[in-house]
């Protein structure tokens, strides 16, 4: 699949994050927009055909993401950088403030530790 099947795919999908982040129409609540962007890539690494993708689609959709989350948090931006956030103290203070189950919240720090590896995970932990 190319990125503009991949954006046709997702856009539906991040158009609803947005919209659910919302504070009202100029503002997006970013915590609330990582929790949700980072559960759609977990779910789609962990089961692509349900997103209707194959594995091979998944650097695609991680580069459609990638782009998303730009717009949304800043230039510089990533999936990666969003994991980082939310293993930070802020982070996890976020996921506390939105009532993100304990569940939900090992769900993402499962990934994190993948993308940003035990080290990394560990390291962003204890500096907060």
């Amino acid at each position: 699949m190319d990125i503009n099947e991949i954006r046709s795919r997702f856009r539906p999908a991040i158009e609803e994050i947005i919209n659910a982040s919302g504070v009202d129409e100029q503002f997006v609540d970013k915590d609330r927009f990582r929790v949700y962007v980072t559960t759609v890539w977990g779910n789609a690494v962990l089961e692509p055909e349900r997103s209707g993708i194959t594995e091979t689609d998944l650097p695609v959709l991680h580069d459609f993401l990638n782009e998303e989350i730009e717009d949304v948090l800043g230039k510089g931006q990533t999936v990666t950088n969003c994991y980082e956030y939310l293993t930070s103290k802020a982070g996890e203070d976020c996921m506390v403030r939105l009532q993100v189950s304990q569940q939900h919240r090992e769900f993402i720090h499962y990934f994190a530790r993948l993308i940003l590896g035990a080290d990394g995970f560990s390291n962003l932990n204890s500096q907060d």
